[in-house]
């Protein structure tokens, strides 16, 4: 079967390849031994335009030196014409494949700008205070102390406990700054009956806090198996902590059709990328608990949530990806169990297991270890402590920028260091995209002690985008995604980009990714760049 007739291209006039009932089995688009993203399976439907699927590109090709550098090349195939990308606003829900409307997919109306929030927003004022306010007091408290010949063991145990993810009395108590609790964070989604006992739907509860240029959340990971065939929500708690003032944005991403029925999510099947959108643009202030609950359309679409803070990006961002998604020989959730365990917090010995998987040159496990070692060290040696602490904690409150011990390669155009479970860059934006066939290098360090992966995903430079926000007031319309029409460009089912953990001297894990970009740059996100094992804040985005 040819790429056109397979729906990648189009027909003769240009227009959408129309094409029958059948799977192509030869050539599946998940490779399980060397780990992607998700497994789909063309199922063959008619392609038309939007709000209907997008026709879609060909697979990258990819190739691996044996220097260890992946070359891509992204195929040029079933592109939308030159600069021509830009989709008109359709006041409709979008269609999948089998020509099934989804519902709760029209973010935003000329009467309603937030379609998709199911009911007010509830506001009430918090205390504002931030892992960062609190973390910074005391290593400056520790180090003060000790200068004065004290060692404040209780201001050590709080910071700590912040570090950890313990109780304490803040808004953001349990949220852990050091990223072992994936295991953990693995919501359900509760299905909802009628008086009748028919399944309408279903609810899961989730809670942020947003600050400076972070975003934690109390779920990586949703299992939606109960909703596949109904409309759901999410039901958002925010809690915006100092610095945080943003706009609410999640942004949920949608696969196809399942190619045929019985296949959903839950069999480890479902269709190919469809569309993403911001689910709504809502303006949060800080020192406020915003309650939102949103809307979407049934699970069996499922891939994933990205929220994001469009003020501070990257990498003001965090995922809650759908648990049920295979990479490599595992789900997405047995892979943060088989890396830190099914319970990384049930007891002492099991959190210090989880927490050694990541790797020394953290910024954030550099000032956990300096806050146990402090317990038992003399006042000077705890200065010095405290010192390279405070140290840690500047490289820990910017993830663009390289942490210390970190050199970026001067030949690449942005260099990535993956530890603590998130990824550091040394760059903003990508300036050198000229046009169709300029090329992305990308040179990826590992510091953690386990396996991390590369995909980068266009946000509709390939196969459209469409603005959904004109509607709205602030910033929307200038800077939101919309909705678009998402391919993967490199990694996931072109085929897996792994880089390899810290060695035993230290040295962090290496590969090198030479992306040739043969689409338009997308308007709003040029490179959106994750790891694929462990999503949650594991992200890099470039504009």
């Amino acid at each position: 079967m040819s790429a056109a007739e397979q729906g990648y291209g189009s027909g003769a006039g240009g227009g959408p390849v129309q094409h029958t009932k059948e799977i192509d089995m030869e050539r599946p688009l998940c490779n399980y031994a060397i780990g992607v993203m998700f497994l789909a399976v063309f199922s063959g439907q008619a392609l038309a335009v939007h709000p209907d699927p997008e026709p879609r590109p060909g697979f990258s090709s990819q190739t691996l030196s044996n220097d260890g550098i992946t070359t891509v090349v992204v195929s040029p195939e079933g592109l939308r014409p030159l600069g021509d990308n830009q989709l008109n606003y359709v006041e409709s829900n979008l269609f999948d494949g089998n020509g099934d409307e989804m519902v709760n997919t029209l973010p935003s109306r000329p009467g309603n700008q937030f379609n998709l929030l199911d009911g007010p927003v509830q506001i009430t004022s918090i205390d504002s205070t931030s892992p960062a306010d609190d973390l910074e007091m005391v290593l400056d408290g520790v180090r003060s102390a000790a200068k004065k010949d004290i060692i404040d063991s209780s201001l050590i145990d709080f910071g700590l406990d912040i570090l950890e993810g313990e109780p304490v009395d803040r808004a953001y108590s349990g949220m852990a700054m050091l990223h072992y609790t994936g295991p953990e964070r693995i919501r359900r989604v509760t299905p909802i009956f009628d008086a009748a006992g028919n399944k309408i739907g279903g609810n899961v509860d989730v809670h942020q806090v947003w600050w400076d240029g972070r975003i934690e959340s109390d779920t990586a990971m949703l299992d939606p198996t109960d909703v596949q065939d109904v409309p759901w929500t999410i039901s958002y708690t925010v809690d915006v902590l100092n610095g945080g003032a943003d706009d609410f944005s999640p942004y949920v991403m949608y696969f196809d059709a399942p190619p045929f029925e019985g296949s959903f999510v839950s069999d480890h099947l479902h269709g190919p990328p469809h569309v993403a959108m911001d689910a709504t643009f809502y303006p949060m202030s800080q020192g406020e608990r915003h309650v939102i609950k949103v809307k979407h359309a049934p699970a069996k679409y499922f891939n994933l949530v990205y929220t994001w803070g469009w003020r501070v990006h990257p990498p003001r961002v965090q995922v809650m990806e759908n648990a049920l998604k295979v990479a490599g020989p595992m789900t997405l959730g047995q892979w943060e169990v088989s890396t830190f365990g099914s319970a990384p917090r049930a007891s002492e010995s099991a959190k210090l297991a989880a927490i050694a998987k990541l790797g020394e040159l953290s910024p954030a496990k550099r000032m956990w270890q300096a806050l146990r070692d402090a317990r038992t060290a003399s006042p000077n040696e705890a200065v010095a402590l405290m010192d390279d602490a405070l140290s840690a904690f500047e490289d820990w409150s910017d993830r663009r920028a390289l942490p210390r011990g970190v050199n970026a390669d001067p030949n690449a155009d942005i260099t990535l260091f993956y530890v603590n479970n998130v990824i550091y860059g040394n760059k903003k934006k990508f300036d050198n995209w000229r046009g169709r066939g300029s090329v992305f290098r990308a040179t990826l360090r590992n510091g953690d002690h386990f396996v991390h992966g590369y995909v980068n995903v266009d946000f509709g430079g390939s196969r459209g985008w469409e603005n959904q926000f004109t509607f709205g007031s602030g910033p929307g319309g200038a800077h939101t995604f919309g909705r678009l029409h998402w391919w993967v460009t490199a990694g996931g089912p072109n085929g897996g980009i792994i880089v390899p953990p810290v060695t035993s001297d230290g040295t962090p894990g290496l590969h090198k990714v030479a992306i040739q970009l043969n689409f338009d740059p997308p308007q709003r996100l040029k490179l959106y760049q994750f790891d694929p094992f462990h999503h949650d804040v594991s992200v890099y985005s470039l504009h």
